[in-house]
C-alpha cells in the first residue's frame, strides 16, 4: 500500500486492482465497527427487532441476514480468533480499518496500536466503499471473471449470479457467533484443497477476518478479498442495506443526499 501520514484511497484502490489484473495473491480483510467492539470486548447485538451498540440500542432496521450477537461471558473464542487476525503482519496481507469520515478516529487509534502502527499494508475499511464504489463496480469487480476458481463464503441464502455464477457457494448460517466452532469448521473443510491461484470472495462478517488469517497461514498461492455487501446484487441479496447503496438508487434525489451529507469521500 502507500505509505504516506495521509494515505490516499484512490491509489490503495489501484493498487488492488493492479494485483487483480496480473493474478498476485494477497489477502484484504476489513476490521469495522462490528470488529472493532468485539475487540474492545464490548457487548454487540444485531437481531431483526434491535441494535444494541456502544452501549445504546436502537430499533432496527437490517436483514435477518445481518444478524449477530456477541456476549463477552460465553464467545471469547471469537474474540481470541480475532485478534489474532489484528495483530497479524505479512507484506501480501492487507488490512482496512476505520477511518475518520465514519468518525472513527478511536476505532483507527485502536487498530493501529494492534498493528504497531502505520504501514505500507494498512488501508481504509471503506476502500471499495463510499466515494470508491464506482471505480469498485466498474474497474475492480470485472476482474474477478479473469479466475478459473472462485469460492464465495457468504449467507446460506445467496445464490452467486451474473460473472459469480459459476462460483462455489460456502454457506453461512445466520449469528455464526451461536455455533462458531461448527461454523468455522465447516467453512475451513470446504477450504481444504484449493486450486492453485483460486480466487476466495467473503461475505461473513467477523467470520471473513478469522477464515481469511487461517487461510494465509496455510496458503500464499490463492486471493482472498473481504467483499463485505458491495457484490449484493451478484449473490442475490438485499441490495440497498448500507449507505453507499444509495448510489445505485433509482432516486436522483438519494443520491444527491447521500453524497451531500453522508460519508460519501472516504477520509483518513
Amino acid at each position: 500500500m502507500y505509505n504516506s501520514s495521509f494515505p490516499d484511497p484512490n491509489i490503495h484502490l489501484d493498487l488492488i486492482i493492479e494485483r487483480l489484473k496480473n493474478k498476485k495473491p494477497f489477502s484484504f480483510v476489513r476490521f469495522s465497527d462490528g470488529e472493532t467492539e468485539i475487540l474492545k470486548n464490548r457487548y454487540l447485538e444485531i437481531n431483526a427487532s434491535h441494535i444494541i451498540f456502544r452501549g445504546q440500542e436502537w430499533k432496527n432496521t437490517f436483514p435477518e441476514f445481518d444478524s449477530k450477537k456477541f456476549d463477552p461471558r460465553y464467545h471469547q473464542n471469537i474474540r481470541e480468533d480475532l485478534l489474532k487476525s489484528a495483530l497479524y503482519k505479512n507484506l501480501n496481507f492487507y488490512k482496512g480499518i476505520p477511518t475518520s469520515h465514519n468518525g472513527a478516529y478511536k476505532d483507527k487509534d485502536l487498530m493501529l496500536r494492534f498493528n504497531g502502527g502505520f504501514d505500507k499494508n494498512i488501508t481504509f475499511s471503506d476502500l471499495f466503499l463510499n466515494s470508491n464504489y464506482t471505480r469498485y463496480r466498474d474497474e475492480l469487480v470485472p476482474l474477478f471473471e479473469k479466475y478459473k476458481h472462485i469460492y464465495i463464503i457468504a449467507n446460506y441464502r445467496a445464490k452467486p449470479v451474473g460473472i459469480l455464477k459459476n462460483a462455489k457457494h460456502i454457506k453461512v448460517p445466520d449469528n455464526f457467533f451461536s455455533s462458531y466452532g461448527e461454523a468455522l469448521s465447516a467453512v475451513m473443510k470446504n477450504l481444504e484443497h484449493l486450486e492453485v491461484g483460486a480466487l476466495i470472495l467473503s461475505s461473513a462478517s467477523s467470520l471473513t477476518n478469522i477464515v481469511a488469517y487461517k487461510v494465509f497461514l496455510e496458503r500464499r498461492d490463492i486471493t482472498f478479498i473481504d467483499i463485505g455487501t458491495s457484490v449484493n446484487d451478484l449473490i442475490s441479496m438485499d441490495t440497498m442495506i448500507r449507505g453507499y447503496h444509495k448510489q445505485k438508487s433509482k432516486s436522483w434525489i438519494k443520491r444527491f443526499l447521500y453524497k451531500k451529507y453522508g460519508s460519501y469521500k472516504i477520509k483518513w
